[in-house]
């Protein structure tokens, strides 16, 4: 099927599955689109999607943030051919289209850029997805989500307006998960969350053409965020104009136990080692993971309770690197026990685990020694150690590890104090986000409360070589009074504490250490960096 949309731009929109892979570039049209695309040529499920090219932000924001002329028709084009593959129409009553609008950036920018889940969703059209599915909890659970997610991305409320209604809403319900909260409460908590929109935005929100119109212009705004700028001067970016925009048929993690959302990693991306590593959140979406507001179960745990699952994702590990030549960072959600890939890119990871991995991919036969060695060429190979705590103490806190080494520094709880301060320090946060990147970047090491090793805080720390441990329950934040507590014991602002991410350990004042090189890979290497050379020079 060929694509009817051009404009002096070329290309400006293309649809998944039905337009070639080869058309379908990072540069053009992001690297979301593009993972898709490559993953569908190889026989992964992904949800059906079209994507808006990469000059329509460029042209979004010279014309001072007013949409291209022509974007209203690609849309409603796109959105057509969204409905044809799935069978469902966008703001129909009774068998109603969701769709996501994502961010799609030439270069991995992890949890930067802005996404809105679930729109096409209003009051009217949640009876249609109660009837659709038969199951009232998941429609007015769904319904909450569009009114949280699209109030704080798109009308830019408050997310604390909306965590302190759903508190309420637990208290009164007296449970201590949101999981537990019946249709009814769900249903009540609606109409808090809709209280929180002023009359104009209720227009808004009840109209599922203003819902995408809007959405798409959230998305093309995160590109000159703060947090976007700030990330694209720490990582700088050639050549990149902007981010493309991806609309994409809604699969639901939050259906039920038999449902969920996660983030994996086809090989274990601060260690390097060979397997799975996976956080996974029953009956969630996916913005619940990368967040790091949540709890999250292993790979282990899926293991045990969706081992078809595990076999199946096990699977598509090995065709995604075998086809990337490369260890993968991938985002899937299981809807009533399916699975769908929802993007593919290329692992952040510690510069000790992209040692290993380029040396076991080429001893496993994935990949050449020459793509080995490319793999690593902008390493300093002999600053790579594993660092190791010295020490009988007991921990006084203890965590989920997410990037490994030892960190040391004067604890810091703002993002602001970490970039300001003039000794060494680690962020110490209830959760962090990706607004906290200057401060990660000027840390030592990160430590959270909550969160999971997936988050895309961690994504970021780990890639920034910073040591990261989150899910640490022992500790507890006094913002307003400059204090936090590990199991009881009082720490202020400025102490010193040293992090142990190789155990998820967490301990007080600074801890000796000891560096242990990993000689034998690092030898490997030399071997098959000699043998290169020698071959040129013959």
């Amino acid at each position: 099927m060929s694509v009817e949309m051009m404009s002096q731009n070329g290309l400006r929109m293309v649809q998944l599955g039905h337009d070639p892979a080869s058309e379908i570039t990072a540069q053009r049209f992001g690297s979301k689109a593009s993972g898709l695309a490559a993953m569908e040529t190889i026989g992964i499920t992904v949800p059906p999607a079209f994507v808006l090219n990469t000059s329509i932000c460029g042209e979004y924001h010279e014309n001072g943030a007013v949409l291209p002329s022509d974007l209203p028709e690609l849309i409603r084009k796109g959105i057509e051919f969204l409905e044809g593959e799935t069978g469902r129409a966008f703001g129909n009553t009774n068998n109603p289209l969701l769709v996501s609008v994502r961010s799609g950036a030439p270069v991995t920018m992890p949890g930067i850029m802005d996404t809105v889940l679930n729109v096409g969703l209003t009051r009217q059209t949640v009876r249609g997805l109660t009837y659709l599915t038969g199951n009232p909890r998941f429609a007015w659970n769904t319904y909450c989500r569009v009114l949280e997610n699209y109030g704080t991305k798109v009308l830019s409320h408050k997310e604390a307006q909306f965590q302190q209604l759903k508190k309420e809403a637990m208290r009164r319900e007296r449970v201590i998960d949101e999981t537990f909260l019946d249709y009814m409460a769900l249903r009540d908590l609606a109409k808090d969350y809709e209280e929180v929109y002023s009359d104009k935005e209720r227009v808004i929100i009840s109209n599922v053409q203003k819902q995408l119109t809007r959405a798409t212009e959230a998305v093309l705004d995160s590109w000159d965020k703060p947090r976007a700028v700030e990330f694209r001067k720490i990582n700088p970016v050639a050549g990149v104009s902007g981010t493309a925009v991806l609309i994409q048929a809604m699969v639901f993690g939050n259906m039920g136990t038999d449902s969920g959302s996660g983030i994996g990693f086809t090989r274990n991306p601060w260690t390097g080692e060979s397997g799975l590593t996976v956080d996974f959140r029953y009956g969630s979406q996916g913005e619940d993971v990368v967040s790091g507001d949540y709890s999250a179960t292993t790979q282990l745990n899926l293991k045990e309770t969706m081992p078809n699952i595990f076999v199946e994702l096990t699977n598509i590990a090995k065709k995604l690197e075998s086809y990337f030549r490369d260890m993968q960072d991938f985002e899937f959600t299981v809807e009533t026990g399916k699975l769908y890939l929802l993007q593919s890119r290329r692992g952040k990871r510690s510069p000790l685990a992209a040692l290993r991995i380029a040396v076991e991919m080429c001893n496993e036969g994935i990949i050449s020694r020459t793509e080995a060695l490319s793999l690593l060429k902008d390493l300093e190979l002999s600053k790579i150690a594993v660092e190791r705590l010295e020490t009988s103490d007991p921990p006084l806190g203890q965590g989920i590890s997410a990037s490994s080494g030892v960190a040391a520094g004067r604890i810091a709880l703002t993002s602001k104090k970490a970039e300001t301060a003039r000794d060494p320090t680690i962020l110490v946060r209830e959760t962090a986000s990706p607004d906290d990147i200057p401060g990660i970047n000027a840390a030592k090491g990160l430590l959270c409360a909550r969160g999971v090793r997936t988050s895309h805080a961690a994504v970021v720390a780990r890639s920034m070589g910073k040591v990261c441990i989150v899910d640490c329950r022992d500790l507890s934040i006094d913002l307003p009074n400059h204090r936090c507590k590990l199991k009881g014991h009082s720490l202020s602002e400025g102490e010193t504490i040293t992090l142990d991410g190789n155990n998820g350990l967490v301990y007080v004042g600074q801890i000796p250490t000891i560096s242990e090189k990993p000689r034998e890979l690092l030898a490997i290497i030399e071997q098959w960096t000699g043998e290169a050379e020698q071959q040129k020079a013959n």
